[in-house]
C-alpha cells in the first residue's frame, strides 16, 4: 500500500538502532500510529507480541490482517471452505455496470474522476457488493469480512491512477492503473503470540495500555491522512456517502489529527508521552516535521535519557515543486530522526 511516511525502507535501520542501544527485542511492541502496519509486521517476525492501532478504518483492516492474524480464517461456508477458492470466485465475477465506484471514481462515470479505469471500477463494484452481500447473509464471519475487504483494498490500491495519495488523480494513465484488478491471497505470518489491533485515537488509547516498546510514528506535516486516502476509507466502510469536490471527498471531521496542526501538534505529543506506560519509547520523526527537534527532545527527556539517531533517505513525494508547494530540500532528501528513550519509571498495571 502506497502511504505517506511509510517506514518500509527504514525497518532495518530502526531495528539496528535499537540493538545498538541495547533495547531488548522481546515482550509487547505497541505501534500506536500503525499506518500500513509495516513496522508492527517487522517486529512480529522478530518474535514480539504486537499491539497496533490507527484511527482510519482501511488501516485498521489492513493491520488486522497483516499484523494481528496468525492464520487466515477458514471461509467454511463458502465453496467447501478455503481462501483461494473464495478469491478465485471473486476474481471471476462479472463487472457491475453503473455501480458506486464506477459512478464516482471512473472517467466514464457521472463525475469523470480518473482514479480507476472503467473496467477496474466495475470489477471493484462487483467484488465489494458481493462481499457485503455475504456479510448481510451471514455467510462469512466478521474476521472473514475484514480479510476480504482488505484483499480488495490492497488490489484496488495497486491499480489506482495516483502518484502516491488520493488527494488527486492523475490526468494521464500510469501503466499500473491499466492492468486488470486481481485479488491475491495475503501472506500471513504466525508469531505464536496473541496480537491485537485497535481503531482509536492514539492519545486515548495510550491511557489504557502498557507495553515494553512504544513505537511512535505520528503524522509529521499538515497533510491529513483522511482526505489523502479518502477513496480507500470509502471502499472499506462502504457507506456510499455523497461525495464532494473535484476529487470526490467524503466528510472527515471525526478523523482529523491534531498532529497535523501546527498549534496543536506539540501539546498532543506531550500529552501522549506524559501518559505513556512502557519500558522504552522509540520515536520516528523527520527534519521537516511540525514539531521542532528541540521540543521533541525536551518532552522525551521527561521520561529518561534520550539517544538520537539520524539517517538521510529519499522523501515520499506526491508532486513536483510548484508555486503552491515548495519542499524544504530540493534534492528530495530528508533526515529521519530516531529517538530512543529508556524510561525511568516502572510499568504500571493497566487493563484495556
Amino acid at each position: 500500500m502506497k502511504y505517506i511516511g511509510n517506514k518500509t525502507r527504514l525497518l532495518e535501520y530502526i531495528y539496528e538502532s535499537l540493538l545498538e542501544d541495547s533495547v531488548p527485542i522481546q515482550g509487547v511492541f505497541l505501534d500506536i500510529f500503525g499506518g500500513t502496519g509495516s513496522v508492527g509486521r517487522f517486529f512480529k517476525k522478530k518474535g514480539m507480541t504486537i499491539i497496533s492501532n490507527d484511527i482510519m478504518t482501511y488501516s485498521f483492516f489492513h493491520q488486522y490482517v497483516n499484523v494481528c492474524l496468525n492464520k487466515l480464517p477458514s471461509f467454511a461456508a463458502l465453496f467447501n471452505g478455503g481462501i483461494n477458492e473464495t478469491i478465485n470466485y471473486l476474481n471471476n465475477l462479472q463487472p457491475i455496470e453503473n455501480g458506486f465506484v464506477f459512478k464516482n471514481y471512473a472517467p466514464s462515470g457521472k463525475y469523470g474522476r480518473q482514479y480507476f479505469s472503467d473496467i477496474n471500477a466495475k470489477k471493484i463494484d462487483a467484488i465489494r457488493e458481493k462481499i457485503e452481500e455475504w456479510k448481510c447473509e451471514e455467510k462469512i464471519s466478521k474476521e472473514e469480512y475484514i480479510v476480504l475487504v482488505d484483499i480488495l483494498i490492497d488490489a484496488a490500491d495497486f491499480v489506482a491512477n495516483i502518484s502516491g495519495t488520493y488527494g488527486a488523480y492523475l490526468k494521464i494513465w500510469r501503466s499500473m492503473a491499466l492492468k486488470p484488478l486481481t485479488l491475491k491471497t495475503p501472506d500471513v505470518f504466525d508469531n505464536k503470540k496473541q496480537n491485537a489491533v485497535y481503531q482509536e485515537d492514539a492519545n486515548n488509547l495510550i491511557r489504557k495500555i502498557k507495553c515494553d516498546i512504544l513505537y511512535i510514528d505520528p503524522p509529521y506535516n499538515e497533510r491529513q491522512y483522511a482526505p489523502n486516502f479518502h477513496v480507500l476509507e470509502t471502499l472499506t466502510v462502504w457507506d456510499k456517502p455523497v461525495l464532494t469536490g473535484k476529487t470526490g471527498q467524503r466528510i472527515y471531521d471525526d478523523k482529523k489529527s491534531l498532529y497535523c496542526l501546527k498549534k496543536e501538534a506539540t501539546e498532543a505529543f506531550k500529552d501522549l508521552i506524559d501518559n505513556a506506560n512502557s519500558k522504552y519509547i522509540v520515536v520516528s520523526y523527520n527534519n521537516e516535521g511540525i514539531i521542532s527537534r528541540e521540543s521533541l527532545i525536551k518532552i522525551l527527556e521527561s521520561k529518561g535519557e534520550v539517544i538520537e539517531h539520524a539517517k538521510d533517505y529519499r522523501r515520499f513525494r506526491t508532486e513536483k515543486d510548484n508555486e503552491h508547494r515548495q519542499y524544504k530540500q530540493c534534492d528530495d532528501k530528508v533526515v529521519e530522526h530516531l529517538y530512543v528513550v529508556k524510561c525511568k519509571s516502572k510499568i504500571k498495571d493497566r487493563n484495556i
